[in-house]
């Protein structure tokens, strides 16, 4: 009953927001061994690969990521120059309207507040002209340093390349751009190893193998493609394991991903697993099998890491699992890391900044809170 209330809760925010949150292996989980994973993911950009992934180790995932493995101590990371004034560094997000990234925004104001550096915010609506529109202001405006969370994959090269080129430090996070050249240093997630993470969740949950549904979000953006990608990619290598079907679901909505559940639930009398690529939408997955009375027979799975995702996972039922992006863990990487490049100390901090995921279970589900 008490899963049910949270997820309850889950998709009364669905209302408000429908898009991905995210599209945001440590020493146990540090840079070297996120950048192997991602490394090794990144060798095809299509879904359809021969890409292969081993499980990962849940328990050596289950810890948040050190800042100090991605901008180390050393590193100057004052928020105002040599002369006392602040570094003016501009933040566009692809849309506030989208829970993690106004989280996100509401950090990085804090750490403005904590670190004298100046922040200058843009909120780009999910408007793709307007985020292009945002950039060039910022680029009149003379800010030293922009961070941004791009709409898309492309539209945002071109203005990107052109901060870079007025001398701004350029940090692309979230979502990758396809051209590298268009930013200085990535800070972010790597969905592949996400999905990867999902799928080894799912595994342990069903260790004996079983029949698995997938629920993917908006066809052809790039976290749909690589959360399709990373997780077919651990899942094809054994046998015992078969998907039946998979479809996305446009603009991550909440109504098309109950009818493709509602669909999967009529069309397969058996499903042993489901993979979601955002809580939002397990929690809408979830809803649609307690209305035929098969939910407790399916173990659920997702990527994102929402209040609401963590707390259904604490409580044990159905959700068994969910790949968490620590929001908080890459705000202040992302800031260290374009003050340290401002401050001359930039050959500290590596150019692709993949910050892992934490994989969540009911036994550390209550050790993290979202924030959003």
């Amino acid at each position: 009953m008490k899963q049910r209330k949270v997820i309850s809760i889950l998709l009364t925010a669905a209302m408000v927001v429908t898009m991905a949150a995210g599209c945001v292996k440590q020493e146990p989980a540090g840079k070297e061994a996120a950048a192997a994973v991602s490394e090794e993911a990144s060798a095809d950009d299509g879904a359809d690969t021969d890409l292969v992934l081993e499980p990962v180790d849940i328990k050596e995932y289950g810890v948040a990521p050190k800042i100090t493995d991605f901008v180390p101590e050393d590193a100057d990371t004052s928020g105002t120059k040599e002369d006392g004034t602040p570094w003016k560094i501009a933040w566009s997000s692809l849309s506030n309207a989208e829970e993690s990234l106004a989280h996100m925004t509401e950090l990085m104001e804090g750490m403005s507040d904590e670190m004298g550096f100046e922040l200058v915010t843009f909120d780009a609506q999910a408007d793709p002209q307007k985020q292009t529109s945002d950039i060039n202001n910022a680029i009149s405006q003379g800010c030293d340093a922009l961070i941004v969370a791009p709409i898309d994959a492309s539209s945002q090269n071109s203005v990107m390349k052109k901060a870079k080129d007025a001398g701004m430090v350029v940090l692309n996070v979230q979502n990758t751009v396809t051209d590298e050249e268009s930013y200085d240093y990535y800070v972010g997630p790597d969905d592949t190893a996400a999905a990867q993470q999902a799928a080894s969740l799912l595994m342990n949950a069903l260790p004996d193998g079983g029949k698995i549904v997938m629920v993917e979000g908006n066809p052809g953006e790039t976290c749909q493609i690589n959360r399709t990608k990373g997780f077919k990619a651990v899942i094809s290598q054994y046998p015992e394991y078969e998907i039946l079907e998979e479809q996305g679901c446009l603009n991550w909505s909440t109504a098309e991903c109950m009818s493709v559940m509602e669909s999967y639930l009529s069309k397969y009398p058996e499903i042993d697993g489901v993979f979601c690529q955002w809580d939002i939408g397990c929690g809408t997955c979830i809803q649609a099998a307690e209305g035929t009375g098969r939910a407790d027979d399916i173990a659920f799975v997702s990527v994102d890491g929402t209040q609401a995702g963590l707390d259904a996972v604490a409580e044990g039922g159905c959700w068994k699992g969910l790949s968490m992006q620590d929001f908080d863990t890459n705000s202040r990487i992302q800031v260290l890391a374009a003050l340290a490049v401002l401050n001359g100390d930039g050959d500290k901090v590596e150019k692709m900044l993949y910050t892992p995921n934490i994989c969540i279970t009911e036994e550390n589900a209550k050790n993290f809170t979202a924030g959003w």
